[in-house]
């Protein structure tokens, strides 16, 4: 018996729950009303807004009317020179805001899909690239583009390559440190250069400069080396990218660190002194904490190393406009213009 009672409140409550909800169909308000409110009160009067609108006053005051009597509330006080929000008025207006707002986004996204723009765009990221170049770009992107979603992914090298030859990334940012293959297309960024550095503190940071690569090997070099998991990869899909671990390496005595990020640390402890690209170190250079090496030379060369940027992507894959505007903005030189598509 109590079970049965118990079932049938139920029921009555979801009834009444149900007839109290009202579909948009039925609701009086317009969006019309809503944006003419906004106007009132963003231009502080009626005759402000008409104009504001280019709309007769006459339309504007209808308009209000109209949605004081739908909703039975007075939302302007009359009784001044101009118009006041009245309380009801000034609880509702963020919410006429909020609805307009949504609505405008509703419509830009539903236009922007009906001509081909991506609901989201993955780009992966190697740890080697600079940041900010992409995100300036992105940035550029977004003000055309609001509706597209981005999913950024870092990852080191050979992983940010096999990213977009599974199609896990439409496109990558990345060093160009070997021929990428006739499946890619790359289209060229930006010249990265490699800084030998130490802390302050480090003895290095006192010698004399330049120094010749002699002078390094009597202390701890911290080297940047591709994970174990990623050295099988690499072996097993026989990838063109050589043995980075071999490569710069100049003092007997070595740290090995898969992530910048540790090896930066490291650096700054003065527990070693190694490489880096420069946008990672620049602010530290500019402040003291780090302090670049000056070499004679570097792998027979006079100068340190530098890596070609791109963007990369398969050269099956179709990009849509977003995409192409990235690609473009990725490739515009400082003071031009990326192409609209």
């Amino acid at each position: 018996m109590f079970q049965k009672s118990k079932n049938e409140l139920r029921n009555t409550s979801q009834h009444a729950i149900a007839k109290a909800i009202t579909t948009a169909a039925d609701l009086p308000y317009s969006l019309d009303q809503l944006q003419v409110l906004i106007a009132v009160v963003d231009m502080g009067g009626f005759a402000a807004a008409a104009r504001h609108l280019g709309r007769a006053q006459s339309a504007i005051t209808y308009a209000i009317r109209m949605l004081e009597e739908h909703t039975g509330l007075i939302l302007f006080d009359r009784a001044h020179y101009r118009p006041q929000l009245t309380d009801a008025g000034r609880t509702l207006l963020p919410r006429a805001r909020r609805i307009v707002a949504e609505l405008i986004e509703f419509h830009q996204h539903a236009h922007d899909f009906s001509r081909g723009v991506e609901a989201e765009l993955s780009i992966v990221i190697n740890e080697f690239a600079c940041t900010d170049l992409l995100i300036a770009a992105l940035k550029q992107m977004r003000a055309l583009y609001p509706s597209v979603k981005v999913r950024l992914t870092q990852q080191p090298f050979g992983e940010d390559i096999e990213m977009i030859r599974r199609g896990s990334a439409q496109m990558g940012f990345i060093p160009e440190i070997a021929p990428l293959g006739n499946e890619f297309a790359s289209a060229w960024v930006a010249r990265q250069r490699l800084v030998a550095v130490a802390a302050p503190q480090h003895p290095l940071a006192h010698q004399p400069m330049p120094m010749d690569i002699e002078s390094l090997q009597r202390h701890l070099q911290i080297v940047w080396t591709r994970s174990a998991e990623m050295q099988a990869v690499h072996k097993s899909a026989l990838l063109p990218l050589g043995k980075p671990q071999d490569l710069g390496i100049h003092s007997l005595d070595t740290w090995y660190v898969t992530e910048l990020k540790t090896k930066r640390q490291c650096i700054l402890a003065g527990l070693g002194w190694g490489s880096l690209p420069l946008h990672l170190i620049q602010d530290d250079l500019t402040s003291g904490t780090l302090v670049e090496l000056k070499l004679t030379s570097w792998e027979g060369r006079d100068r340190m190393p530098a890596f070609d940027l791109c963007m990369c992507r398969l050269k099956k894959l179709k990009l849509g406009p977003a995409a192409t505007f990235l690609m473009a903005a990725m490739a515009t030189r400082p003071g031009e213009s990326a192409p609209l598509s």
